[in-house]
């Protein structure tokens, strides 16, 4: 996948126009969500739930990256794209060259972004990179023998789903806290603008942006019951279980769980409502 090119939505040009979309990260992280609504003539509203932060350093992740570097890892696995940017951070400071990492180091990004930020902040290429991000499926296409070495970097909030599913088969898991997440701040008055209706859909690409958002809303002085009678979109059947969780109605889940068939599955719900 080209690092400056977003994979092209297959509505009809105006198919959101005047509707009015919360994203829950901040523009920069944003971008390619913002670029794919507003092509379509939505209205984007920032509401970041999410701020990254270095885990409380270790050198547990400097020492693994060293290793996966001297070969003694099969796979890096990166399951989001913050992941993808710590670690390229990490290995910038450690002095690590992504280009002398051995060629049979396989790198598998999971999600929509994550093959993007793994090229631009580590010059890596993907081995394997799913449109479908369970756990279960991930663990099962990546067709992992028994004993290979997996690295696996990540939010220290991320729950085991992942690396469970990835030692099941057999291999040789080692999960590593990589960042945590805390709430976001800032963008727009997001708990006003329900309150006056003037939101029509919130989008959500990643479950903890799901939990941070009701934190954050119920800190702002809003409630669920705000969302009522919003359209609620979710990237994934994880996202999805986190809203479903809290006592959301998901109106939108795309079959493809990518940025692109996100906007899509949007389009065609407001489309035929």
């Amino acid at each position: 996948m080209n690092p400056t090119t977003l994979s092209p939505t297959k509505a009809v040009a105006g198919s959101l126009t005047g509707v009015r979309v919360v994203v829950t990260h901040d523009k920069e992280q944003a971008t390619d969500q913002t670029e794919l609504l507003q092509a379509l003539g939505a209205e984007v509203l920032y509401y970041p739930c999410i701020e990254i932060l270095p885990y409380d350093q270790d050198g547990e992740l400097d020492t693994a990256l060293a290793d996966a570097a001297a070969g003694k890892y099969d796979w890096l696995v990166l399951n989001d794209a913050d992941t993808a940017m710590v670690v390229g951070e990490r290995m910038q400071a450690a002095h690590i060259d992504p280009v002398q990492i051995p060629r049979r180091l396989k790198v598998a990004t999971i999600g929509c972004m994550t093959e993007i930020y793994t090229k631009e902040f580590m010059g890596l290429d993907s081995a394997f990179a799913p449109e479908v991000y369970t756990p279960e499926y991930v663990a099962e296409a990546m067709k992992l023998k028994p004993g290979e070495r997996v690295l696996l970097p990540q939010s220290a909030t991320t729950r085991m789903g992942l690396s469970k599913c990835l030692r099941n088969t057999g291999a040789e898991v080692t999960a590593i806290n990589a960042y945590r997440t805390v709430i976001g701040k800032g963008g727009d008055p997001v708990p006003v603008l329900l309150w006056e209706g003037k939101v029509d859909c919130v989008v959500f690409t990643f479950p903890t942006a799901v939990r941070y958002f009701v934190k954050r809303l119920d800190y702002e002085g809003g409630s669920l019951a705000m969302l009522d009678d919003l359209t609620i979109a979710c990237i994934g059947p994880l996202t999805a279980a986190a809203a479903r969780e809290f006592g959301l109605h998901v109106d939108v889940l795309p079959q493809q769980h990518t940025i692109a068939g996100l906007v899509d599955a949007v389009a065609a719900h407001f489309s035929n409502h």
